[in-house]
């Protein structure tokens, strides 16, 4: 991109361009004068203005979005007039976005980064979700310096999104769990967590849990941080799914976790597939684990009991929270179960949709599980199930988009009429929530320090509806580092 470009299609002052083009940090505080500033906690001003203070700030480059860094303090924030009064207000660089509707950074509480260089794919219904499995498995990458690349992409296509903190899966590079990821997005502007995802079944259940302990503490020993998990991004252990981890594997690792105070998270509930695996031990998953040597009847025992899966994880659950990414299929009894048990889940809504779940289980049970007190935030998952058109660039250079979930906000804004406020809690402070960050840093107030700040273009920059209403994609102004 060009390191000139503004911060903003309106045009900026004079003064934060030459901010832009100085090669050395510098304190600066910035006036952002919007159609709207508003959070999910009670900020609402329509118009609004802001003034951030932001110490050691510079600007980060990435693919298609220009942040303001640093460590940013919000000196007032209100409807215009209100924010003259500040005595830093007269000084202050003003981005004047009146077209704009400013919220806080966002979260894409499940997604993998790693699988970015494969980009999107259309979904082959004919071959299923095991035929699109080999995909992944033939085309991700294989070694490290390939991996990181793709991290790296992805962490860019996740800040053009306007996300700021992600819940990433480390995946399973042919079978073991691999560091890199983690470690790349450790060095990133992104907060959140980096999940190591292991396989653990049948044949292998046992060195597949014991080469995932090794790796663990390897990392231990190499990473000064890691002791106490205080990292801008911590590390979790991501058992992959219970087509890949038996329930033992499951109850070894939640005691492994405990032990070394490290969350959890795992795929549940999210294709047929699955379920007919767990409740009859057949199907294409069953064919899939022979391919691969890895049944054994003895240690798929758990299988073919008529359960569903999260009945079948349910003495994990109940030693540990988890957080559950999709849940695309869930009973009432289910929903009991992780309304008893305290669990959290993060809904996908266009990666259900691209594999067809609704058509499968009917449709997704996000709503009744707020209603029950079970957080529910949203996620993309990989590149591989978004529509090409709206997360990369473009042959001119422009956005047309990134890894951000203001297109899934939208989604079940126009497919469900959720409330817009109600979607924007789920982006932010759910988002938070279920990924241990601090929600204070994902809404508007005095003295805060926010995690990210993220203009949108709106049909009408008088409301949050506005939004959800336009097809224009985020743009972030300022990402604290």
């Amino acid at each position: 991109m060009n390191p000139t470009a503004p911060l903003s299609t309106p045009p900026l002052s004079p003064e934060l361009v030459r901010f832009f083009d100085s090669p050395q940090p510098r304190d600066v505080v910035v006036r952002i004068d919007a159609g709207g500033i508003v959070d999910a906690a009670g900020c609402e001003f329509f118009p609004g203005s802001m003034l951030l203070e932001i110490k050691d700030g510079g600007p980060l480059p990435g693919r298609n979005c220009w942040p303001l860094c640093g460590r940013g303090t919000i000196l007032a924030v209100g409807a215009p007039g209100a924010v003259d009064d500040h005595p830093a207000a007269a000084s202050a660089l003003l981005v004047s976005m009146p077209g704009s509707v400013v919220i806080p950074g966002l979260v894409n509480a499940h997604t993998h980064l790693d699988l970015t260089h494969i980009g999107p794919r259309p979904f082959d219904a004919a071959g299923g979700f095991d035929t699109w499995i080999d995909m992944v498995r033939v085309n991700r990458a294989a070694s490290e310096v390939a991996i990181a690349a793709s991290v790296r992409t992805g962490i860019e296509l996740c800040l053009a999104g306007g996300t700021v903190a992600v819940g990433d899966i480390g995946g399973a590079n042919g079978g073991g769990p691999n560091l890199t990821p983690w470690r790349v997005l450790r060095d990133s502007p992104l907060l959140g967590t980096s999940y190591l995802e292991f396989f653990a079944i049948g044949a292998r259940e046992t060195a597949g849990l014991s080469r995932m302990a090794d790796v663990v503490h390897s990392a231990r020993v190499s990473v000064k941080d890691f002791e106490d998990n205080r990292s801008r991004v911590r590390f979790g252990l991501q058992p992959h799914a219970p087509n890949t981890v038996s329930l033992l594997a499951y109850l070894n690792t939640v005691k492994f976790a405990h032990e070394q105070g490290l969350p959890l998270c795992t795929h549940l509930a999210e294709s047929p597939q699955e379920h007919e695996l767990v409740a009859r031990g057949s199907g294409s998953f069953r064919a899939l684990l022979e391919r691969l040597t890895l049944w054994d009847d003895a240690y798929c025992a758990d299988f073919g009991l008529g359960l569903t899966p999260i009945k079948h994880l349910e003495p994990a659950f109940s030693a540990s929270k988890f957080l559950l990414a999709h849940v695309n299929d869930a009973s009432n009894a289910d929903l009991d179960i992780l309304t008893r048990t305290g669990q959290a889940v993060v809904y996908c809504p266009r990666a259900s949709a691209y594999f067809g779940n609704d058509r499968h289980f009917g449709s997704h049970r996000y709503r009744e599980m707020r209603a029950r007190g079970i957080p529910v935030a949203l996620g993309t998952d990989s590149i591989i199930n978004l529509p090409a058109d709206r997360c990369g660039q473009s042959a001119s250079g422009q956005s047309t988009g990134g890894l951000g979930v203001l297109d899934e906000m939208r989604a079940l804004y126009l497919r469900d009429g959720v409330d817009a406020y109600a979607l924007l809690r789920m982006a932010t402070l759910s988002g938070a929530e279920v990924l241990g960050l601090n929600s204070d840093e994902f809404r508007f107030r005095l003295s805060g320090q926010p995690a990210g700040v993220v203009a949108i273009s709106a049909d009408d920059p008088a409301s949050l509806r506005g939004v959800m209403t336009s097809d224009s994609h985020p743009r972030l102004l300022f990402i604290r580092n």
